[in-house]
């Protein structure tokens, strides 16, 4: 095995402590409360990568609540439940990768118009994200929500409509310059008929061109199904996901070493991402200083990520409409390349959105957060125990000197005196540099 992937060992010198905990559950999560952080800690590196992927795990009330919703068949209302999971879910990770492929697989209810079938796109995520590529690549093919996304409805034989098929190969499997523009109108051929009825894949033979196609080296009287296996098995396609998940769990500037590195390891687990996964989160590269603290979190680290290190609760509809806010509308992707993130995330505006947002939650006046920012720190007597409470809970304890003697000085001023005293100094700690990275 390559030396970045190959297992990281604790040692003396570089301990499993809580900032490695940390690190593991906001990359491979939306993090986790300090209680269990500690707990982890103890237990050890082999129990925190079981918690963050357990091997299963649902929801109680998920399969019901989710019922409810498509019965009201409301945007609002599946983007509030999908944040819902991502707050109460036990598998961390199934939650992470789903919305990856929903950046990946950026599709719009915009141009969609049924959330129904936006809640099946993500719900077909939860059941194969962690497959192999394969499976998924071949379920997104037939998704309602994609095909109506990109046009295949007006794909028909003697008038091709290429549009879904260039998303295949530039945004999906391949990446730009790994295929023709040949390639490009035999597979769309290929995929001509391909349509939906009713908001489920229906094949209007009548309208599919069943002649021969030539399409990234094979021939004959292809199918969309033909295609799919052909791009999957591409020899560009293993470096574009492999660079793909690197910039979403470990750097957002990977190195060709990386990406040769996490190719090989796809390939040599026959392309399954969740095994592929797996050894990236328990790898050298993965818990190396390079990849601490090296990405801009998203609105939903940032809002649902909040929540969850505080352990408290809150109200999942407040943190959608929130995250959409300052710019990540879960379902409402701005383009089929998704969303661009980590330095487009942050701006002057966004930066002041995220801070009012924070102040509001901790002075109660939004999102009903439970339990209250005055009773997590209500326990401790002085600023200097007050700032390393209000550090240890979001920020695993970690800062720089400069930050803590900032925090510190703010919790010695009026400002962190009297009834709001405690939620100003959360206020101040997620207003931290420190806090915008993951």
């Amino acid at each position: 095995m390559n030396e970045l992937l190959a297992p990281w060992q604790p040692t003396r010198d570089d301990p499993f402590d809580l900032q490695k905990v940390g690190h593991l559950f906001r990359r491979a999560g939306f993090g986790t409360s300090l209680r269990h952080r500690q707990e982890l800690v103890r237990e050890g590196l082999d129990a925190a990568l079981a918690a963050v992927d357990p091997p299963s795990a649902s929801v109680p009330g998920a399969d019901a609540m989710l019922g409810d919703v498509l019965a009201f068949g409301d945007r609002a209302r599946v983007t509030a439940h999908r944040v819902w999971l991502a707050l109460e879910s036990a598998h961390p990770l199934r939650e992470k990768v789903s919305i990856f492929w929903h950046g990946h697989f950026a599709t719009s209810d915009a141009k969609v118009q049924d959330p129904r079938v936006m809640a099946g796109q993500l719900a077909t995520f939860d059941r194969l994200g962690l497959l192999r590529f394969d499976e998924l690549a071949q379920a997104m093919a037939r998704d309602p929500a994609l095909l109506v996304w990109l046009d295949n409805q007006l794909n028909k034989k003697g008038a091709p409509n290429e549009n879904f098929a260039r998303e295949l190969f530039e945004l999906f499997t391949l990446g730009r310059g790994a295929y023709t523009e040949q390639d490009i109108r035999e597979a769309a051929r290929a995929f001509s008929g391909w349509h939906v009825r009713d908001g489920q894949f229906f094949f209007a033979r009548f309208l599919h061109d069943d002649g021969d196609k030539q399409v990234l080296g094979r021939r004959g009287a292809l199918t969309g199904d033909d295609v799919v296996a052909a791009a999957v098995t591409q020899p560009a396609s293993a470096p574009f996901l492999a660079a793909k998940w690197l910039r979403a769990f470990v750097h957002p500037e990977p190195t060709s070493a990386e990406i040769e590195a996490m190719a090989a390891c796809y390939l040599a687990n026959e392309r399954h991402v969740g095994a592929t996964l797996r050894t990236l989160l328990r790898s050298r590269l993965f818990f190396s200083p390079r990849a601490y603290r090296t990405k801009i979190k998203s609105p939903a680290e940032f809002a649902i990520g909040t929540v969850r290190l505080l352990g408290a609760r809150a109200v999942a509809a407040d943190l959608a409409r929130a995250m959409a806010t300052f710019g990540e509308a879960w379902l409402m992707p701005p383009t089929v390349e998704g969303w661009h993130g980590e330095r487009a995330w942050l701006s002057g505006a966004s930066w002041l959105l995220r801070s009012n947002w924070a102040a509001e939650l901790f002075a109660g006046q939004r999102g009903k957060l439970q339990p209250t920012a005055a009773s997590l720190l209500e326990r401790f007597r002085g600023p200097e125990d007050k700032v390393k409470a209000a550090l240890l809970l979001l920020l695993d304890g970690e800062c720089s000197d400069e930050s803590r003697a900032r925090l510190l000085a703010f919790a010695r001023s009026p400002a962190a005196q009297g009834a709001g005293g405690d939620a100003a100094l959360l206020h101040a700690t997620v207003g931290l540099p420190e806090y915008q990275l993951s």
